[in-house]
This record gives structure tokens, sequence and C-alpha cells, in this order.
């Protein structure tokens, strides 16, 4: 029973981390000039773009979300170290504490200012640091800062299936469920950010948030 409840603890604050790295994606994109701050599969290609087209903004501001999203990957892994402090627990008060600012910033000053870097790279490091403590749930095939190596896990286990008249595993269903809600976060966030980009502001820190709350609910289990 304990370790159905872990399980489900786990798995949705897997669905948290999704959602905050959708409506981040979406507000980054909109917002902060065509940059991701979560997907730097996308984010590397658009660094790729602004290079070869010679813009030197568009390059910069890609070449900020990637420098920070590693800052954030390296500064995650780092809290893993410190035993006084559950890790995972460490790692999400840390995005947590990044995507705080970058609100704060937002509201204060506004993307379309001289923090317009800042922002970004705050945004960036939340997501570099979300990614290290996605994997320190270490449930398979669910990173929830990128869904395509998910997409390609989903359609492999669903034809096998298929193929042999069996019921989609456990893990497949937890695959397909963070791709949606990936997905229902950025529809979410598209919808609102047409009308007013300030309203998507504190999504990202309200999910977040909520996946600490189920931490401290749990008594912080300590992860690998």
């Amino acid at each position: 029973m304990r370790q159905i409840s872990r399980n489900t603890r786990d798995t949705a604050t897997l669905l948290l981390l999704a959602f905050a790295s959708a409506t981040t994606d979406i507000l980054a994109f909109i917002g902060l000039g065509a940059v991701f701050t979560s997907a730097m599969t996308g984010n590397t290609a658009m660094l790729g773009i602004g290079i070869g087209e010679g813009h030197a903004a568009a390059a910069s501001r890609a070449l900020a979300a990637l420098l920070g999203f590693l800052a954030g990957a390296v500064g995650a892994t780092l809290l893993g170290h410190l035993r006084r402090f559950d890790a995972l627990t460490a790692v999400l008060a840390f995005e947590a504490l990044c995507l705080a600012l970058f609100a704060v910033v937002w509201i204060g000053w506004g993307p379309a200012t001289e923090a317009l870097y800042p922002l970004i790279v705050l945004s960036a490091v939340g997501m570099g640091a979300q990614s290290v403590g996605a994997r320190r749930i270490d449930l398979p095939g669910i990173p929830t800062v990128v869904f395509t190596s998910t997409l390609t896990n989903i359609c492999m286990a669903m034809t096998e299936a298929a193929l042999r008249w069996q019921p989609l595993s456990a893990d497949t269903v937890r695959q397909i469920t963070a791709f949606f809600t990936y997905l229902g976060g950025a529809a979410l966030a598209g919808v609102l950010g047409a009308h007013s980009l300030g309203s998507i502001v504190w999504l990202p820190l309200v999910a977040v948030l909520a996946a600490l709350v189920l931490r401290f609910g749990s008594g912080g289990t300590r992860q690998k």
C-alpha cells in the first residue's frame, strides 16, 4: 500500500512538472522573443537558425536560454549532495525560487525591457533544475521538459500491445497522461496568453509549489 501511495504521489508530481514546463515554454516563446526555456532541442535549433540567418539578437536569446538551462541542471545536481535535505525537495524549492523571481521581475519590469535576458535566464535555470528533479523521481520515460522520446515510447508500446492483444502497461498509461498534461497546459497557456501574457506568469510557479506540497505532505522521502 505504501509503494502504491508513493507511485501515485510521484506520478502527480511529474504531471505538475509537465504542466509547469508547458506553460513556461508558451510564455517564453510568446513573451521572450521566440525562445524555449524548457525544450532545449527546439531552443538549440532556434540558436542555429539565428546564427545561420545572421540574427544576433535571436541567437543571443537562444544562447542565454541554453546556458541558463545548463546552469540550472548543474546547480540542481549539486543540491543533491546536500545531505541535510531531501534531494528532490531541494531541487523543487530551487526551481520555485527561480520561477518566483521570474514572476516578480516580469510584473515589475515586463519582458520588453532590459529585464529580457534576466527573465530568459531565470526561466531556463528553473527548467534545468526541473529536468534533474524529474530524473530523480525516475519513473520510466517521463522527463517533463521534452516529449519526443516519450512519444516514441508511447507509439512503440501501443503498437506492441496491439500486436499481442495486451492492455497497455501502467508505465505507458502514465506517459500518455503526462503528454496530454503537457498539451493541455500548453493549450491553456496559449488561450490565456492570446488575451494577456500576465495571466499565465504565475501558472508555472503554482504548479511547482503544488509539487512541493506533495513532497512535504509525504514527509519528503529521499530519492536516489
